[in-house]
């Protein structure tokens, strides 16, 4: 996982992009886009859970 990838919610409706964390942490920094409403929140998502609830979007 890199800087500034993206990954698409399950439900279709948010993007999780990442921004940079330390490498050996278990979260990631990431903000989350809510593509209903345009918000954006900034989280730290653990790995597990974003590979559980998100899939990668290629470029």
């Amino acid at each position: 996982m890199t800087n500034g990838q993206m990954f698409l919610h399950k439900s279709r409706k948010k993007i999780a992009v990442l921004r940079p964390t330390d490498k050996n942490s278990t979260l990631k920094s990431a903000f989350i886009y809510n593509l209903g409403t345009g918000k954006r929140t900034a989280v730290y998502i653990r790995t597990e859970n974003l590979t559980k609830q998100y899939r990668p979007i290629s470029n």
